[in-house]
């Protein structure tokens, strides 16, 4: 869940942290959607879509966006903001309840199965609303060894293993297309905000730091290190 790129978060009212954090990271926002760019289809759904972030991005290059949002306040936010876009309001476990089967030729969901107790069933819900043959695109936190104290802020069950996502995918009626760890350099920061210094959340500054080196970090893409920030995988439905 995070925030349109390039906003500035004092003009944004009281939302959760995890949003609050993200404002203003706007090269890493269009990094993360340009990964998933060329699996997209027409008509994407947007699972988690938090404030509109990636919808706002997705919208501006044409492409049409179904939004779920499950929580009240952020949803509200949500069609304030883009009352063009159609928003549901629902936990991804009861897509089926609320939207059509086949609605979407594609789906995106950044950052947000990791909040679910039942993964697998969250990503089933996603399942629903694809179209045979249809693309998901998500990314997850990685390494069970870097669960920390700004985990436990972020409500985090878990973080996962290229080896558990994959599980989590294929049980969930998906056909892994690529799963690989990306965000290298984000270990070490991490690991000392979280597990030395037991910060309760992502330090502003570093992540501004962050932001602005991400077109250098773009080159580290060509590698696949065995670890990394985060996982990042797509998926076809079958």
């Amino acid at each position: 869940m995070s925030v349109d790129p390039g906003i500035d978060r004092s003009t944004l009212p009281e939302v959760d942290h995890g949003i609050g954090a993200m404002a203003g990271a706007g090269n890493y926002n269009r990094w993360l959607f340009s990964r998933a760019e060329r699996y997209l289809g027409r008509r994407i759904l947007d699972a988690g879509a938090g404030i509109g972030t990636f919808a706002t991005i997705a919208r501006s290059i044409g492409h049409e966006v179904i939004a779920v949002e499950p929580d009240p306040p952020i949803a509200a936010l949500l069609r304030e903001r883009h009352p063009e876009i159609a928003v549901t309001e629902v936990v991804l476990e009861e897509i089926p309840s609320m939207l059509p089967a086949d609605c979407a030729d594609s789906a995106i969901c950044f950052n947000v199965i990791e909040h679910i107790e039942d993964d697998v069933k969250a990503l089933r819900g996603v399942h629903h609303a694809l179209t045979p043959g249809a693309h998901l695109a998500l990314i997850v936190p990685a390494h069970p060894a870097l669960f920390g104290s700004i985990d436990r802020t972020d409500q985090h069950f878990r973080r996962y293993t290229k080896r558990s996502l994959a599980h989590a995918l294929v049980t969930a009626g998906y056909e892994p297309v690529e799963i690989r760890y990306v965000n290298p350099v984000g270990v070490l920061g991490w690991f000392v905000a979280g597990k030395v210094l037991r910060k309760p959340q992502v330090p502003d500054g570093p992540l501004a730091l962050y932001d602005r080196f991400v077109p250098v970090f773009r080159l580290l893409d060509a590698l696949r290190l065995p670890f990394g920030l985060s996982v990042w995988a797509v998926a076809r439905r079958g």
